[in-house]
């Protein structure tokens, strides 16, 4: 079983323990957040000094932010490294496969269509077995999904820790699965409530503008009785935490564990 540290900043490498063959650095949710080259460079440095693994992790883009992660795909490249790409936009995969076949690509958490907020929990031991089957199934349940992975040379699938379990029997076992632990991604959005939400002259504001990185800061948690655990928004994404060890980790459905120190913003 791999161990991965997932960090978002070049301060987390605090983080970094024994035990620990692969470290997860960059954006997930939002491409202002973008790793810097230098950022890149300083975390390449870190890794081959101590002989790690390095998966690079990308968001769902625009135009702009396609453009920066040419920029930072040609540095890596230059470096003569290889490493995986964690891709959550289709776009972004079309241009691993087009312009860095050396690359690894990874299909991410966003682009794993399951059933991710914690209300099923209210519901979901009352559900027939094969509705709750579908609450807990994931697009690797599907032959097709499959099939357009592999065809474009993706073998590796991130998952999320859900609360109500994922099936992932009837998988495709040429498809690795990571698991993500603690923190399980719910949504996310372009419309991002915390840019500016320390500016009173911003209150009533909402909508895709220009930002300070406030998402480094804060942390919001939000609570309600309909919801099984606290939400936690940072940035432009919700999560939850679900520290409990799924089954399938005994059973070998999984051959990574991804670790996230920190909330990955």
């Amino acid at each position: 079983m791999e161990q991965a540290l997932y960090i978002t900043r070049i301060q987390q490498l605090e983080y970094v323990r024994e035990g620990f063959a692969r470290i997860y650095f960059g954006a997930e949710f939002c491409e202002r957040l973008i790793p810097s080259l230098d950022d890149v460079s300083t975390i390449a440095a870190f890794v081959q000094k101590r002989s790690l693994a390095l998966t690079l992790m990308t968001p769902y883009v625009t135009n702009a932010g396609l453009d920066r992660l040419v920029l930072l795909l040609d540095a890596v490249r230059d470096m003569g490294m290889q490493v995986e790409v964690v891709f959550n936009d289709w776009g972004v995969l079309d241009l691993l496969r087009k312009e860095y076949p050396e690359f690894v690509p990874v299909m991410g958490r966003l682009l794993n269509k399951t059933k991710r907020g914690p209300r099923i929990m209210n519901i979901v031991d009352k559900l027939p077995g094969t509705c709750r089957n579908y609450y807990e199934s994931c697009v690797l349940s599907v032959g097709a999904a499959c099939d357009f992975l592999k065809q474009r040379s993706v073998y590796r699938v991130e998952c999320d820790n859900q609360l109500q379990g994922l099936r992932l029997e009837n998988t495709d076992p040429a498809i690795r699965k990571s698991l993500y632990i603690p923190y399980v991604f719910i949504s996310t959005t372009r419309f991002c409530l915390t840019a500016g939400c320390d500016d009173p002259e911003r209150t009533d504001f909402v909508g895709v503008d220009s930002c300070a990185r406030e998402c480094r800061n804060y942390m919001f948690q939000l609570d309600n009785q309909v919801m099984s655990v606290p939400l936690l928004r940072k940035g432009n994404a919700m999560f939850y935490v679900n520290d409990t060890i799924p089954e399938t980790l005994a059973d070998g459905q999984y051959d990574r564990i991804v670790v996230q120190p920190e909330i990955p913003v």
